[in-house]
């Protein structure tokens, strides 16, 4: 829940006390929130690509793709680097 009696207006009702909501508020607010959502999600995928199984994944099919391809130009192409 949260702590009511130290803050009792949430961080909107806050801003409508101070001062009247123009478009530019709403915009800068609106923004805000998908760049914290894209921020998360980020950080999600990195953690999901730093897991050993997820490289391990990753080089497994890659290197399958690579021995198909074995006549093509993917010769000199570096697996053993790691994901960060």
């Amino acid at each position: 829940m949260g702590q009511l009696c130290c803050f009792p207006f949430s961080r909107d009702e806050e801003k409508i006390s101070k001062r009247p909501i123009g478009i530019r508020d709403l915009i800068n607010e609106a923004l805000h929130r998908e760049r914290m959502g894209l921020k998360a999600r980020v950080k999600q995928i990195k953690e999901l690509l730093l897991k050993p199984e997820t490289q391990a994944k990753i080089r497994r099919e890659l290197f399958e793709g690579r021995s198909i391809n074995n006549s093509n130009q993917g010769n000199d192409v570096d697996f053993s680097a790691t994901l960060t």
